[in-house]
């Protein structure tokens, strides 16, 4: 059965706005990918059918962080990391881990239940607390498909002016990012285009 679609924008304006309205507050919440093609939508360049189908095809993306409950040693650090790229390597799963003066920023991406199930165990192991999810969901490809897990140490006044930044879904271009790790996290998460008009309902 054909899913109903509308013809005026604004027939299509209060269906997305009912929609967020239905969904707020749960995690059914439209995030990132999904706020970008409700957009395109609401302007009348996607349809139902062609929002659906992309989102099918689309990578499961979940961004976090969290603080070690003891500080690792670079040894410690290493096992984590040889471990984890076991893991993902076998799960088909990419993705990054940045650490800073005892603060985890990992990223991962996949098929959604094997990055679901995969985030439960994180957030259970004891190794961390505080564990804060960023943003999850659908993106339209994977940011870190060269890497079952890129690694690497960045300072702590930047992992926050950035990961502030990420939280807060705001424009990232003013935002000055040496190190290049960060600067990767911040692209792959960069807010799309329109999005605005549909997080706004």
């Amino acid at each position: 059965m054909k899913r109903p679609d509308f013809d005026s924008p604004a027939q299509r304006r209060r269906a997305v706005a009912g929609a967020v309205a239905l969904t707020s507050g749960t995690s059914l919440a439209p995030q990132g990918y999904e706020r970008y093609l409700l957009a395109l939508y609401q302007r009348g360049r996607l349809t139902i059918e062609e929002v659906i189908e992309l989102l099918n095809l689309s990578i499961y993306q979940v961004l976090y962080h969290s603080r070690a409950t003891v500080l690792p040693n670079q040894a410690e650090l290493q096992a984590l990391l040889e471990s984890s790229r076991r893991y993902n390597a076998a799960h088909q799963i990419t993705g990054l881990l940045l650490y800073s003066e005892g603060r985890y920023v990992q990223v991962l991406e996949g098929a959604e239940a094997a990055v679901r199930v995969l985030y439960a165990r994180i957030q259970q192991d004891p190794r961390h607390e505080q564990v804060v999810t960023v943003c999850q969901g659908p993106g339209p490809q994977r940011c870190f498909a060269d890497w079952r897990l890129g690694f690497g140490h960045v300072s702590s006044p930047a992992v926050d002016d950035v990961l502030d930044v990420l939280h807060a879904q705001r424009p990232t271009q003013n935002l000055e990012v040496d190190d290049p790790h960060l600067r990767t996290l911040l692209d792959a998460f960069r807010p799309h285009p329109f999005a605005a008009e549909v997080a706004s309902y």
